[in-house]
């Protein structure tokens, strides 16, 4: 009886490192090509937002400006000074906020560090003819003027949005009410992410009008090229009525024709107070940001046309300023530019770029893995020497 050998159990072959080493750098070339495409379109675009946890302060200066005397209100003439101010203001995101907009809560004062009356300076809170009136209210105050605004934007074009319980009001009297702006349009503290070099809109809350804003060429604020825009506030008589409500206060005086220097007869005189003014802003047009800012504020008392022996020309100045953002300020706000341009720089074109170099050449590594044949033929021979010594 005849004995053949038996057969040889061949099991299953095993993949060895080099087989898997191509198909695996193909999956991971594909993963970074695809992680690529998708920073810039998903990730980057949360970061082109105004961001729901916006907070800042500014700070400008006005030197040589001048003001009313408050407490010449109760003196028998008008009385005006020269002033040192400081105009104060922080924008906050506060409720109702969400992913698609934020509603930003800017409280902004004018305060008087100095003031100048007859060639001396005094401070502002020292008693002075007109002070010790106790039927009126305090005149020897710092506070020259004060506004709280509230806006809802949308967090990507920074337009004012105010359906589905948006809002818009502004508070000139911690006495008074907020004013309702339900046709507000146009940017006031900050502008879109990628702001186009082109005219816009600005809206101006002392006024509640909205003016063009328009694109002014390019400037440098601490060392970084900026946009310019420039928007002029017309004339407007702020004792208009809007919405049942008169705008500020202080914003009628009636007063004997003598209090306003006005010669003739004796009688009563009533003025209202009128306002135009100018921004010229410097804005960071990546992020929006505004980076420095020169405003000026012309407040006067005038009297209506066909007033019978006014002159035409009459102005009591109220508020007559140039304020302009301190150096801390210009500082402060360039960095937070920064801030919010880092990410968006880091993710939408660093890592974009480092993850796109690493997926092609995993890609042709792969390739190559898989078809040894695309090598050169030095090459081939050495990646077959090293795929037989690990098997």
């Amino acid at each position: 009886m005849s004995s053949e050998p038996s057969p040889v159990q061949s099991g299953p072959r095993r993949w060895s490192a080099a087989d898997l080493a191509g198909p695996t750098l193909i999956f991971v070339g594909s993963f970074l090509i695809a992680v690529t495409i998708a920073l810039p379109t998903l990730l980057v675009g949360n970061f082109r937002e105004i961001p729901l946890s916006t907070d800042f302060t500014t700070v400008a200066t006005a030197e040589d400006a001048t003001v009313l005397d408050r407490c010449s209100l109760a003196t028998p003439r008008a009385r005006t000074a020269g002033a040192d101010l400081v105009r104060q203001q922080r924008v906050v995101a506060v409720q109702p906020s969400d992913s698609h907009r934020v509603t930003l809560q800017a409280g902004t004062s004018v305060q008087a560090e100095t003031l100048k009356i007859d060639d001396r300076e005094v401070d502002p809170e020292d008693p002075r003819p007109g002070s010790e009136d106790e039927s009126a209210q305090p005149c020897n105050e710092a506070t020259i003027d004060a506004i709280k605004d509230r806006v809802t934007l949308d967090r990507e074009t920074a337009e004012p949005q105010l359906s589905s319980r948006g809002a818009s009001e502004i508070q000139y009297d911690s006495d008074q009410a907020p004013v309702l702006v339900p046709d507000r349009r146009g940017f006031t503290y900050l502008l879109p992410f990628d702001t186009s070099l082109s005219d816009h809109e600005f809206f101006d809350p002392v006024t509640r009008t909205t003016v063009p804003l328009a694109y002014d060429g390019e400037t440098e604020v601490e060392g970084k090229t900026v946009a310019r825009f420039r928007a002029e506030v017309p004339e407007t008589d702020l004792a208009r009525e809007a919405l049942g409500r008169p705008v500020g206060t202080d914003v009628v005086i009636t007063r004997p024709a003598s209090w306003f220097g006005i010669d003739g007869p004796a009688r009563e005189l009533t003025a209202t107070l009128r306002h135009k003014g100018s921004w010229d802003l410097a804005v960071d047009a990546t992020t929006g940001t505004i980076v420095d800012a020169t405003i000026v504020v012309d407040e006067f008392y005038a009297f209506p046309d066909g007033t019978t022996g006014v002159p035409a020309d009459y102005r009591l100045p109220h508020l007559q300023a140039t304020f302009a953002y301190d150096e801390q300020t210009q500082s402060e706000m360039t960095r937070l530019a920064s801030d919010l341009a880092t990410p968006i720089t880091v993710w939408g074109r660093v890592v974009p770029i480092v993850t796109g170099v690493l997926g092609v050449l995993a890609l042709i590594a792969g390739a190559v893995l898989i078809n040894p044949a695309w090598l050169p033929e030095r090459w081939r021979r050495t990646a077959t020497g090293s795929a037989q010594h690990d098997a």
